[in-house]
C-alpha cells in the first residue's frame, strides 16, 4: 500500500533519528497523536518501522546498517578523526582495534608505522595493514559477519582476553545523553568490553552524530575512556577530548 506524503516524511524522520516519540511527531507535523498512531501503524504493517514504548523506531534489521553503506558515508569525517588517532600512537605499540568502518579508516593512517602489533577482529583492518610487513597482526577466530566484515562470538571475546595491549581503540553505535557508550547488539558490546578490559589505555572514536542516537546495549560510561576523539564540541570539560575539524554529519553507523 502506497505511503502518503506525511507518512513518507515520518519515515524519513525515523530513519534520521533511529527512534522518535509519538508526541514529538504529532508536534512536528501539526496533527493529533491519534493521526500519528494511524500513520505509524501503517508503516509498521509495511515492515518499515516498529512500535516501541511511547514511540516508533526502525525495524531491528535496519538499526545496524550494512558495512558497504557505512563505509561510503562521511569518509572525510572519519579520516579527520582517525588521522589524529594514528598520530598519537607511538611506533612499537601493541594496540587492540575493534569493529566498524571508522577503524578501517584508522588502518589506512597506520600503514606508515615502522613497527606495530595489532590485535583485532576487524577484517578490513587486516586487509589494509597486511601491506606493511613491519606490522604484526593477530586476528580473532569465530563467526564471520559478511555484511560487517568482522569476526564475532564468544571465541572472539576469549581471543582478546588472551592479550594485554598498550591501547584499546573502540568505535560505538551511540552515546546516550547520560554519556554512556552503546552498541546495537550484545555480541558487539561484548567485544568492546573485552578490548576495554584488556588495554592499559582506552580510546574512543565517535563523531558528533553518535550523540543522542538510539542503540540498545550498554558498553561503558564515557568517563572510562582515557581519550575521546570526536568533533562534538558540547562535552563537559572533564572529558579528555581530542577535537577534529568541524564537519557536517550524515553517518548511519560505526
Amino acid at each position: 500500500m502506497e505511503l502518503n506524503h506525511r507518512q513518507k516524511q515520518i519515515l524519513a524522520t525515523i530513519r534520521a533519528e533511529s527512534e522518535v516519540q509519538i508526541d514529538y511527531l504529532a508536534e512536528k507535523f501539526s496533527v493529533t497523536t491519534q493521526t500519528i498512531r494511524r500513520d505509524v501503524n501503517h508503516l509498521c504493517e509495511q515492515g518499515l518501522a516498529r512500535r516501541v514504548h511511547g514511540g516508533v523506531s526502525l525495524p531491528a534489521s535496519m538499526t545496524n546498517t550494512s558495512y558497504r553503506y557505512r563505509s561510503e558515508v562521511e569518509s572525510k569525517a572519519k579520516g579527520d578523526l582517525t588521522a589524529k588517532i594514528a598520530a598519537a600512537i607511538p611506533d612499537g605499540s601493541t594496540i587492540m582495534i575493534g569493529i566498524g568502518t571508522t577503524l578501517a579508516h584508522l588502518a589506512q593512517h597506520l600503514l606508515p608505522k615502522k613497527s606495530l602489533r595489532v590485535i583485532t577482529n576487524n577484517l578490513q583492518v587486516v586487509q589494509i595493514l597486511e601491506a606493511n610487513e613491519n606490522i604484526e597482526i593477530y586476528l580473532a577466530g569465530g563467526q564471520f559477519r559478511r555484511e560487517h566484515q568482522d569476526i564475532m562470538g564468544s571465541s572472539a571475546v576469549d581471543f582478546f582476553n588472551g592479550f594485554e595491549a598498550d591501547i584499546g581503540i573502540c568505535g560505538c553505535a551511540a552515546v546516550t545523553d547520560s554519556h554512556f557508550v552503546m552498541e546495537h547488539e550484545n555480541i558487539e558490546a561484548d567485544i568492546t568490553k573485552a578490548i576495554i578490559k584488556n588495554s592499559r589505555k582506552q580510546w574512543l572514536v565517535a563523531d558528533a552524530s553518535k550523540w543522542g542516537r538510539f542503540a540498545a546495549m550498554k558498553v561503558s560510561p564515557l568517563k572510562q575512556f582515557d581519550q575521546i576523539f570526536t568533533n562534538n564540541s558540547h562535552l563537559p570539560a572533564e572529558y579528555p577530548v581530542t577535537m577534529s575539524l568541524p564537519f557536517e554529519t550524515m553517518s548511519e553507523g560505526e
